[in-house]
């Protein structure tokens, strides 16, 4: 086992909304060693972190470009009256984070999952227009609008496979996966819309988890980001904190099975 050493490691980010600002702190844990992944894929907001880090924004920035007034209720998400809402504000913040709208102009490659509706399947995009793609991985069904892609629409990523594993598998390459949406066990009464529909999407989407789980090398999955909400942007800083204090116990583990150089 010892000789079996990784050339190098994959990460792959999984949705939960405000939740995946642990992606930043764990990747800050990471370039802090000098550990940086040859191949990135996310969903929802790990598609967000995902797409910033491979860019070049330093995980200790993204926090200027997730905490910002758009993000930090349902409401200003859904708009004054309620409706259907958009994810215009996130667009914006990716075409001032990203200079270019194109996967082949990041630094890192990087592979979005996201749910075509008309086909009802899980895709995952790597090649073309950026933006679009980061957008609709991102759009909670009903909450916001699905995103046109060419003559299909797509929603959250989430929905279908929110840790995609199985397609950063490749000889040598370490999988490493960092789970943000953990469900666990809840006594609690459910007596309103908002916590029947959270608690339901995390069922759905943690389902989409499990197999792909058999290509994870090494799972980071922090437990005390669970008590975090899908809309609580407003403890972004402490979220960040978690992952990147977390991050770092599992460090050593990550550098005894990559071959150094």
């Amino acid at each position: 086992m010892g000789t079996n050493l990784f050339t190098g490691f994959a990460l792959a980010l999984s949705g939960g909304g405000a939740r995946g600002i642990v992606h930043a702190g764990f990747l800050q844990a990471l370039d802090e060693d000098n550990l940086k992944p040859e191949l990135i894929s996310g969903a929802s907001m790990g598609a967000i972190v995902g797409a910033l880090y491979c860019a070049g924004v330093k995980p200790h920035d993204m926090l200027g470009a997730i905490k910002f007034p758009g993000f930090f209720s349902l409401a200003s998400w859904i708009g004054l009256h309620g409706g259907l809402g958009s994810l215009t504000v996130l667009r914006q913040q990716l075409e001032h984070y990203i200079p270019e709208d194109s996967f082949e102009s990041l630094q890192i490659p990087l592979i979005v999952s996201v749910t075509n509706l008309n086909t009802a399947r899980n895709e995952l995009i790597s090649s073309g227009p950026l933006y679009d793609v980061v957008v609709a991985s991102s759009s909670i069904p009903v909450v916001f609008v699905p995103v046109k892609i060419g003559d299909q629409y797509y929603v959250d990523g989430g929905l279908t496979m929110n840790l995609p594993l199985s397609c950063l598998k490749k000889p040598g390459r370490m999988v490493v996966g960092s789970n943000s949406n953990h469900i666990q066990e809840m006594e609690r009464a459910f007596d309103s819309m908002k916590q029947v529909g959270e608690r339901s999407m995390f069922i759905a989407v943690q389902n989409t988890v499990q197999p792909q789980l058999k290509d994870c090398h090494l799972l980071f999955d922090p437990p005390q980001a669970r008590s975090f909400g899908t809309f609580d942007f407003e403890h972004a800083a402490d979220i960040f904190e978690i992952g990147y204090q977390e991050g770092k116990k599992l460090i050593p583990k990550i550098k005894r099975q990559i071959k150094p150089e």
